[in-house]
């Protein structure tokens, strides 16, 4: 029983770093876009980012 709790609350505390690390990206490239010019912006988009991982414009 207590390799289950552990096991459960390893992956329940995995799962929030990855969230975290998910949030800390998109917060970078975020910044990145209000840095750049709008040309260099679409060509890295055209490279092919996961989608969730678009640079948006501002």
């Amino acid at each position: 029983m207590a390799d289950t709790a552990f096991g459960e609350t390893s992956r329940l505390l995995n799962l929030l770093h990855v969230r975290r690390v998910q949030r800390t990206a998109q917060h970078t490239l975020d910044e990145i876009a209000t840095r750049f010019p709008a040309h260099l912006i679409d060509d890295v988009n055209a490279r092919g980012l996961p989608p969730d991982r678009t640079l948006c414009r501002n």
